[in-house]
């Protein structure tokens, strides 16, 4: 039997009645980890989104962000950031020169607040070895692991160590794994399941095409957000500027494509322009007032009135 599966685009979430006079008293704060931040969603940890002084606009702004792992110094930017009061949330890869990278900061005398686990498919033994090391030598960094898609998947990373898990597989729009390989699950599913099977926080990383799709995501049980062609653009926002015809163009590409490789080696991922659309605090300000929105059609003050939601199913 096949087993039918959902997309954001594929459910649509029923009214309750509001209680609140205004929707600016809803509360779209979330603790996450060691802090409280003032929305549950965050850019993509990809070089063509965050750049050093992205991560530290969002920081100041009350926003998580993750650090891409991508030729990045963890050392100085761990001690940057917290040098100006700030957090640091680093990336991570499970090869040799994490390792190298990780014995570095233990030698600086440095742990970063958060820590990702960054790799396509989370479920393997070198990742089981990375979160055992860190945890090891780190206990109090909150590690989040992913990404993964299943249930047995996240089970798996919660027994290991990690403190939050990523969920979501080929789910990006610059993301052509399932393509390449066949291998994707929606991201409705991939939530629920994997919300349903752990006890700790849960990132759905992928697939938010609308600003609703975070109240969507929520709804299934996830505790953060984490979206890539949404923050892409952006004068805050990683990425080469280009012209063409008269118009500006920011690039975006996927962490598996060659622009990110510099290699053409075992590419699942492309590289697309996305509208230059100016300075980012507007988009911040419009995704803040539509999930009060959200929390307000909910019945609720706060995101956790969106945990007892009827979701439906929309035939298009």
């Amino acid at each position: 039997m096949i087993q039918t599966e959902l997309n954001y685009g594929d459910v649509y979430l029923v009214p309750k009645k509001t209680v609140v006079d205004s929707r600016k008293e809803c509360d779209t704060g979330v603790q996450f980890g060691p802090r409280r931040f003032a929305m549950p969603i965050y850019p993509s940890n990809m070089k063509s989104v965050v750049s050093a002084e992205t991560c530290e606009f969002f920081a100041r702004q009350g926003w998580f962000y993750t650090m891409h792992r991508f030729n990045v110094d963890a050392v100085a930017f761990t001690a940057d950031m917290q040098g100006k009061g700030l957090f640091a949330s680093i990336s991570v890869g499970v090869n040799d020169d994490t390792y190298e990278q990780l014995a570095a900061l233990q030698a600086a005398g440095l742990s970063p607040e958060y820590m990702t686990l960054d790799i396509a498919n989370a479920w393997c033994v070198k990742a089981e070895r990375m979160v055992k090391h860190i945890k090891r030598h780190f206990p109090a960094t909150f590690l989040i692991g992913g990404n993964v898609a299943t249930a047995a998947a996240a089970r798996d990373l919660e027994a290991w160590g990690c403190d939050a898990i990523k969920a979501g597989i080929a789910g990006g729009r610059v993301c052509i794994t399932k393509n390449k390989t066949g291998f994707h699950r929606p991201m409705i599913s991939t939530v629920r399941d994997c919300v349903g099977a752990v006890s700790v926080p849960v990132i759905a990383d992928g697939g938010i095409v609308e600003h609703g799709d975070m109240a969507k995501a929520i709804v299934c049980g996830a505790a953060m957000i984490m979206a890539g062609s949404l923050f892409a653009g952006y004068d805050e926002s990683a990425g080469e500027i280009v012209e063409i015809g008269g118009k500006h163009y920011k690039e975006y590409f996927g962490s598996a494509s060659q622009f990110n490789k510099g290699a053409y080696v075992n590419v699942e991922g492309k590289k697309i322009l996305v509208e230059y659309k100016g300075s980012i605090p507007k988009l911040l300000r419009e995704l803040q007032e539509d999930l009060q929105s959200s929390i307000s059609y909910a019945g609720g003050r706060t995101l956790a009135a969106l945990r007892d939601v009827e979701m439906i199913q929309v035939h298009r």
